[in-house]
């Protein structure tokens, strides 16, 4: 397997390089990065390679965190790691990954809750929008299991997120992505929400690793000074928004929002996922971390190549230019294996990802 790398000053070993794999697949079904389907989603796999070659002792942010698949990574190497981010069903998601737990005070909490569902004398009814997604059946116990989720952990609730996307699925005949929804097949089929549920906790239960407290903030990273300290962290990791303006409260999100009654408007407006302004935005999110980083920081972003409105753009020419940061080393590679791979194919691309990587230490701020 090919590896590529670039050195780093954050070694104390000066002969010491990040290594970067080129994995045949990107995706780890055993582990605890399934549990909910969230869009534009890194790969653990990577993350994992990348934080491995980390000084432990570091303290790392993603300051566009998701569902905090980078921030579990760095805890799991024993890492004090910080996530941000400004939608709020992930950082839900990303708290559950990285809480402290005991799986069978999980299981307790769960079985009670279940009880105290199916007891209910008079359920809420399911909005109409998500409800013509399941069998009327599989959508009374969803709402009778999210009315009693008020006292859930983040991990159940994450949980209970995600099974309501596989109970999506399943009630639609297994004809949807793991990723994306489709159309609606009828006959939808029953499906029993609270064995879906269980198997979704005990699967990914095991995999909690009650490493170092982690902290997730549900805040701009436009503002990042106003929650983690300024010239703090050793390290930014993270894969930022993608700049063709995907919709992270689309697709299996849409649904939850909707059960939940929260307004994806309200949270939309608060996402940098517009193309008209995510330039702007953007700038001031890289100048903002740059207020929480110091003069021996190694910064290390993951981004591609993107096709918008019928333009290929390079996305470590749009970030390098962006970035208050002087000379960034990059290293290439193409999709292997991913839904982008298969994107590329229908619309005639050869899209490629970069990591992009600036060294404080040797490299230093852009002048003024």
């Amino acid at each position: 397997m090919q590896e590529s790398g670039v050195r780093s000053s954050v070694f104390s070993d000066s002969g010491s390089q990040i290594t970067l794999r080129y994995f045949d697949k990107v995706s780890n079904p055993k582990s605890i990065h399934g549990i909910y389907p969230y869009r534009g989603k890194m790969s653990a796999l990577d993350a994992a390679h990348v934080i491995s070659q980390l000084p432990p002792a570091a303290i790392l942010l993603d300051p566009f965190c998701g569902t905090g698949t980078i921030v579990y990574e760095a805890q799991a190497h024993g890492m004090k790691a910080i996530g941000v981010d400004n939608n709020p069903l992930a950082c839900v998601i990303a708290r559950g990954k990285t809480e402290p737990n005991e799986v069978e005070s999980i299981l307790d909490n769960l079985s009670s809750a279940t009880c105290a569902a199916q007891s209910q004398d008079d359920a809420p009814r399911m909005p109409a929008s998500p409800a013509k997604y399941f069998h009327p059946d599989t959508a009374d116990q969803i709402m009778r299991m999210v009315q009693v989720s008020t006292n859930f952990s983040f991990y159940l609730l994450s949980a209970l997120y995600g099974a309501i996307c596989v109970a999506a699925r399943a009630c639609n005949g297994w004809l949807w992505t793991s990723t994306s929804t489709g159309r609606i097949n009828e006959p939808l089929r029953k499906i029993d929400f609270y064995s879906t549920l269980l198997r979704k906790v005990r699967k990914h239960a095991e995999f909690l690793n009650n490493g170092p407290p982690a902290t997730i903030h549900t805040h701009d990273t436009r503002q990042i000074h106003e929650v983690v300290e300024e010239e703090s962290v050793d390290i930014v990791y993270s894969s930022p928004p993608y700049f063709d303006a995907l919709d992270y409260t689309n697709y299996y999100s849409k649904i939850v929002l909707e059960i939940l009654d929260i307004d994806r408007a309200s949270v939309r407006k608060g996402l940098i996922q517009r193309y008209s302004t995510y330039r702007e935005d953007m700038e001031q999110a890289l100048s903002a971390i740059d207020r929480v980083v110091h003069d021996e920081s190694l910064i290390i972003f993951v981004v591609g190549d993107r096709k918008v409105r019928g333009k290929l753009i390079r996305g470590s020419d749009f970030f390098t230019e962006l970035a208050p940061w002087d000379h960034s080393r990059i290293v290439e590679r193409e999709y292997t294996n991913t839904a982008s791979g298969l994107w590329d194919k229908i619309n005639r691309t050869q899209r490629k990802e970069q990591i992009v990587v600036w060294d404080l230490a040797s490299g230093g701020r852009k002048p003024e």
